[in-house]
C-alpha cells in the first residue's frame, strides 16, 4: 500500500488558532487527474505505485499548506478503500475529493467549477460536505451542483437524463455524474474527517462517450483500460472522441488546481 512506506505520516504544524493541525488530503481518481493538480504542488515528493498499491502519492505545499495529494483509482471500490487506508495513516485535517464529472442537464459548461451540495448513489444520499468549505467554494465562483455517483460510465444523453430522473435531480437541479464523490463522502465521514467535494465538467449533456465503456469494468468496479484498448481495435473511430475527452478532463483538473491554490490560501 502506498501509504505504509516509513516516514509517510506528517508532523502537524501549529494552527494560528492554536489548534493542531493536520494536513489537507486532495484526492483524484485517475492520472490524469492527479498530474494536472499535482502541477500546483510545490516541494513535492513523489511515490509511484509499486505491486499491490492502489494509487499515486504526492506530498508538498499548495498555497502554504501541507498537502497529500492522492489518486485513488477509479470506482466506489478503490475510492472507499485508498481514502480510508490515507486517513486511517496520516493526521488529516481535512479531504479535499476532486476531479471531472459529467453534466446530468444542459445548465452546465464545459470547465465550470461545482462544489458538492449534495452527494447521492445507488445507497441514498451520502453524508453532507463540511458546509463552512462549501460556502468558502461558493464565494471563490464555485457553483453549487449535486453529484451523482454511478457504478459505471454514462455515455449518452440519453443515459444522463435517465441518470438525473432516476436520482431525482431533475432540471433546474444542477447535477453532474462521476464515480467516486460518494465513496470519498463516506470514507472521510467513517474516519471523522470534514470535507469538500469538487469536480469540474469535463463533458457537457450533449456530449457523447463510447457506449462501450460501460461494458470495460474490472470486478472492482473500475474502468479497464486494457479492455477499452482492445475495443479500439475494432472500434478506432472512438479513439479521437476519447483523446478529446481525455484533454477535457486534464483541462478541468487544471483549472481545479488553480482554483484549489485560491481556496487553500484561505486556510492559511
Amino acid at each position: 500500500m502506498f501509504a505504509s512506506e516509513p516516514g509517510c505520516g506528517v508532523k502537524q504544524p501549529p494552527h494560528r488558532d492554536g489548534r493542531k493541525e493536520g494536513v489537507v488530503a486532495i484526492v483524484t481518481a485517475i492520472p490524469e487527474e492527479f498530474h494536472a493538480i499535482a502541477e500546483r504542488v510545490s516541494g513535492p515528493q513523489r511515490r509511484r505505485p509499486g505491486k499491490g498499491d492502489r494509487g499515486f502519492l504526492l506530498r508538498g505545499r499548495m498555497a502554504g499548506a501541507q498537502v497529500l495529494l492522492l489518486a485513488s483509482g477509479d470506482g466506489a471500490a478503490r475510492a472507499s478503500a485508498s481514502v480510508s487506508f490515507l486517513l486511517g495513516e496520516s493526521p488529516v485535517s481535512l479531504l479535499i475529493g476532486a476531479g471531472a464529472a459529467g453534466a446530468l442537464g444542459p445548465s452546465l459548461r464545459a470547465g465550470e467549477i461545482l462544489v458538492a451540495a449534495r452527494v447521492v448513489d445507488a445507497q441514498g444520499d451520502a453524508p453532507l460536505s463540511d458546509a463552512g468549505w462549501i460556502s468558502r467554494a461558493v464565494a471563490l465562483g464555485a457553483r453549487p451542483a449535486t453529484f451523482v455517483t454511478s457504478d459505471r460510465p454514462v455515455t449518452s444523453s440519453r443515459e444522463k437524463g435517465e441518470a438525473a430522473l432516476r436520482f431525482g435531480v431533475g432540471q433546474p437541479t444542477d447535477a453532474v455524474v462521476d464515480m467516486e464523490s460518494a465513496a470519498w463522502a463516506r470514507a472521510a465521514t467513517g474516519r471523522g474527517v470534514p470535507f469538500v467535494l469538487l469536480r469540474a465538467v469535463s463533458d457537457t449533456f450533449e456530449d457523447e462517450l463510447p457506449a462501450f465503456l460501460s461494458s470495460c469494468l474490472s470486478a472492482d468496479g473500475s474502468v479497464n483500460r486494457a479492455a477499452v484498448a482492445r475495443r479500439l481495435v475494432f472500434r478506432p473511430g472512438a479513439l479521437p472522441v476519447l483523446l478529446r475527452a481525455r484533454k477535457r478532463v486534464r483541462e478541468g483538473a487544471g483549472a481545479l488546481g488553480l482554483f484549489l491554490e485560491r481556496l487553500l490560501a484561505e486556510k492559511i
